[in-house]
């Protein structure tokens, strides 16, 4: 005799279904915005993931309290925006997922990373001494025309073109990199070690700009597409302006992110 299901009494504690209150249209950029966050956090697969895939659109209904038509919006918004592909019968996945650079510390690319099982590729496209133009002097306090060293890498990630990075440094830099490999290590780990003194700080500039023909073949990506341009003056501990650098970021795989404390205020009562 098969025996009949429970069924729970009508007063049986339930959790309380989640439901979003508001119009559709702004229930699908909630949810766009809720997954768009998880995505460009990693939470369903990071850049170096095989095929990282989104839950079904059922069970995101049920954890968001909105219908599957409100999820299938949201993931329309999130394909128009290139970071999702929907294959029918397979399902949804990831493709605009991103690595999350912080720039509150001042760390490597390679360091920032360490934990993550992500292999950091360095090619050395140039590296040489070079004289400092009006700019670049008058940054790291050197007289115009001084010799400095010069450095351009591209790096990637997951075997993924990352970003375009070019270097201006104080001479004593080019002394520090010689013999060394500069596409398996950090600038920064290197020059610390090499010349036994600590970097301080960093001002950063960060701004939305165009790739330029010759950064849009080297990050693979089309000319004039949007990209985001780090400049960063490095000063050593002693306040020594010490490396002044231009990091180009692939836009659609990179992610800048920091922490910043709230340090004045009204008194509180």
């Amino acid at each position: 005799m098969t025996s009949r299901p429970r069924i729970p009494p009508k007063d049986f504690p339930r959790p309380p279904a989640r439901r979003y209150e508001g119009r559709r249209e702004d229930a699908s950029r909630w949810v766009r915005d809720s997954l768009r966050t998880q995505i460009l956090e990693g939470q369903f697969g990071g850049i170096g993931a095989p095929r990282p895939m989104l839950p079904p659109e059922n069970e995101l209904a049920g954890e968001m309290g909105v219908s599957r038509n409100v999820i299938r919006e949201a993931l329309d918004l999130l394909r128009a925006e290139g970071l999702i592909t929907r294959v029918q019968g397979a399902g949804t996945f990831v493709t605009g997922a991103k690595l999350r650079q912080p720039i509150d510390r001042l760390v490597g690319l390679a360091e920032s990373l360490a934990g993550h099982q992500l292999k950091v590729a360095n090619r050395v496209l140039a590296v040489h001494r070079s004289t400092a133009t009006p700019l670049i002097a008058a940054k790291l306090q050197l007289p115009e025309g001084n010799p400095i060293a010069f450095i351009e890498r591209l790096r990637s990630v997951a075997n993924v073109p990352l970003s375009l990075d070019t270097s201006a440094l104080r001479p004593e830099a080019m002394e520090a990199f010689e013999g060394e490999d500069l596409e398996n290590q950090d600038v920064f780990s290197i020059l610390e070690r090499k010349l036994g003194a600590r970097l301080g700080e960093a001002e950063n500039t960060i701004e939305a700009v165009a790739a330029d023909r010759g950064t849009a073949r080297h990050l693979e990506i089309k000319p004039g597409e949007p990209i985001l341009l780090l400049q960063r003056l490095t000063r050593l501990a002693d306040g020594t302006p010490f490396d002044l650098e231009s990091v180009r970021y692939r836009a659609d795989r990179v992610s800048l992110f920091s922490v910043n404390p709230r340090t004045t205020g009204p008194p509180l009562d």
